[in-house]
């Protein structure tokens, strides 16, 4: 057996790893972040009170 090899491999295995947890945390966060605009974005909408807005169509104009 190279133990050499298995070394390195091993150690090339735990960067991968390492780096992939780090792109799902950046992923993660990058969600939350997106969540947490569209929940302001929603809080911010008003609603429509007029009950006739959008029912009519002006076809001649």
């Amino acid at each position: 057996m190279d133990i050499a090899g298995i070394s390195t491999g091993m150690s090339q295995s735990s960067l991968m790893q390492e780096a992939s947890m780090k792109v799902q945390k950046m992923s993660l966060h990058n969600a939350d972040v997106q969540a947490q605009a569209l929940d302001k974005l929603f809080a911010s909408a008003q609603m429509i009170t007029d009950p006739a807005l959008g029912r009519n169509i002006d076809i001649l104009a």
